[in-house]
């Protein structure tokens, strides 16, 4: 199964406010670093970037969600959520 980062952060709260979100639609999330952030909380360079990846062919709902949900709770975009899968 292709996967494919549906978003990047360098915040751990924040990433697992996004895979809740996610996972409360069914939508599958696996979290990915170059680092362990308990180990090493801070960033490098990009080192320390988190990335959500899900199944691709779930991107364009998933992607759908949380523009819902930006648009519910702020004046958000979604330039965390990468178009290339």
């Amino acid at each position: 199964m292709d996967s494919c980062v549906i978003f990047q952060t360098w915040n751990d709260s924040e990433a697992e406010l996004v895979r809740g979100i996610l996972e409360s639609y069914g939508i599958p999330c696996r979290i990915r670093s170059d680092i362990t952030h308990q180990v090493y909380p801070f960033t490098v360079d990009g080192l320390g970037e988190i990335r959500l990846e899900i199944p691709a062919e779930a991107a364009e709902e998933a992607r759908r969600i949380l523009q819902e949900h930006l648009n519910a709770g702020a004046s958000g975009s979604l330039e965390s959520f990468p178009d290339d899968h």
